[in-house]
């Protein structure tokens, strides 16, 4: 009885981690569309006029910010799997 209670446990530390992994996969790829945005709207501002420029570094700083708690998430979910 003991040891299928220890194997049930063991499994589902190891059915946690896994899930940690994933989430911390889905967060790095989320941090890496959101670099792509960000480099877009970069891009876009440099040629837009004043008014395309305020919204597209808007859009820049946006997905800068969502790029960096991305990448935060996902290493916390790291941790948290080791």
């Amino acid at each position: 009885m003991k040891k299928m209670l220890f194997a049930l446990a063991a499994s589902l530390t190891v059915l946690s981690a896994g899930a940690q992994i994933g989430k911390a996969a889905s967060e790095a790829t989320d941090a890496a569309k959101h670099k792509i945005d960000e480099k877009r709207a970069d891009s876009e501002a440099q040629k837009s006029g004043p008014v395309g420029k305020a919204v597209n570094n808007v859009k820049s700083g946006y997905h800068k910010n969502r790029s960096k708690s991305s990448a935060d998430k996902a290493k916390q979910s790291l941790k948290n799997a080791g």
